[in-house]
């Protein structure tokens, strides 16, 4: 199975098409559709906070589509935050508001927004709960989404997506999205010739294991995501991570203005060398034309893709143009990075 990710728009938008793994050759019977999310569209239109006095945003590059209707339609739209960089009205209202497959899953300040637009069914917008592993003799708190078996008698897979809010932010701001994928599986063809020794079909163990992804743009602690990891990602094989989308960029303001907005490389370093990340990519760093009084005293440091790379992937001093380690990647609007269990990285540049 892979994970291909396409940057949508330079910034925090991105599009997720996890894709099983199909017996060669193929068989009629098989699908081979791929499940997608999308994270956090914001593809046309500014972007406020309470109002363009205090905060608006615009895109300097244009994203790499102007609609969600260019895009085929999503299973899954994820919005982590309610803020309208994540949030965006005019964007997600290009969404059908009834019928179709999409459902939208968004952190409770998120949905309770979307539901005040009086948009949307009632049933297209589902709230995902805070994540909490606590409770006696309870399952914790995620959101499981069940995926067809590739043919009659074959399993089923799923994908489990899970709000993680860092306790005591009352920005609202440093939180993440966990999403894992384990692939659905064929039944065994009878008919099949046998594999030969020279092509091998994924092990037994290989299928069983799970792509994982977290999807943090402001950053958050690795205290946040720990019982999530020690809990969930642990019991479904679905480590090393397969890709962290977290900020490169540290952004912050006085106090008064928000304080911490970006915990960028300094947060996000935890979190890539203990969950041994297949890939690091930027998110949420993207060049944005922005003015308001919370943007007066703003302080960014910049941390570019060989920064960043020459810490969580170093060179080998015996191999010097050999990399071990994490992947440091920066995709433009309209790129894409295809990862898996079983091969290295992969970029569309």
């Amino acid at each position: 199975m892979s994970l291909t990710i396409k940057h949508l728009n330079g910034d925090a938008s991105f599009l997720l098409s996890f894709t099983p793994i199909l017996q060669t050759p193929p068989s009629p019977r098989l699908s081979s559709k791929a499940f997608t999310i999308l994270l956090d569209p914001w593809l046309s239109g500014p972007s406020k906070i309470y109002h363009s006095k205090f905060s608006i945003s615009t895109h300097k590059s244009p994203p790499c589509v102007t609609s969600l209707r260019e895009l085929p339609e999503p299973d899954v739209v994820i919005i982590s935050q309610n803020k309208t960089d994540h949030c965006h009205h005019e964007t997600l209202t290009q969404l059908p508001r009834h019928g179709g497959k999409t459902i939208i899953l968004a952190e409770p300040a998120a949905a309770k927004m979307i539901r005040g637009w009086k948009y949307f069914d009632a049933e297209k917008v589902v709230t995902l709960p805070k994540w909490d592993d606590s409770r006696p003799r309870k399952p914790p708190t995620l959101h499981r989404i069940p995926i067809p078996p590739l043919s009659p008698g074959g399993t089923a897979g799923e994908v489990t997506i899970t709000y993680l809010p860092q306790k005591a932010d009352i920005t609202g701001l440093h939180s993440a999205i966990g999403i894992t994928y384990r692939a659905p599986t064929p039944s065994i063809d009878p008919s099949l010739p046998p594999t030969p020794p020279a092509s091998p079909t994924p092990s037994a163990h290989a299928c069983d294991r799970a792509l994982s992804v977290i999807f943090s743009p402001h950053g958050c602690s690795y205290k946040t995501l720990s019982p999530y990891i020690a809990s969930h990602l642990i019991s479904e094989a679905a480590l090393p991570l397969t890709a962290l989308l977290h900020c490169f960029d540290r952004i912050h303001n006085p106090w008064y203005l928000g304080g911490n907005i970006c915990s960028g490389f300094p947060g996000g370093l935890e979190i890539a060398q203990k969950l041994c990340a297949k890939a690091w990519i930027s998110a949420h760093d993207g060049d944005k034309e922005t003015t308001g009084l919370a943007n007066t005293r703003i302080i960014v440091e910049r941390y570019d893709r060989e920064k960043v790379e020459s810490v969580i992937s170093p060179r080998s001093e015996k191999f010097p143009d050999r990399r071990t380690g994490t992947e440091a990647v920066v995709l433009k609007a309209g790129e894409e990075i295809t990862l898996s269990h079983s091969m290295d990285f992969g970029s569309d540049e």
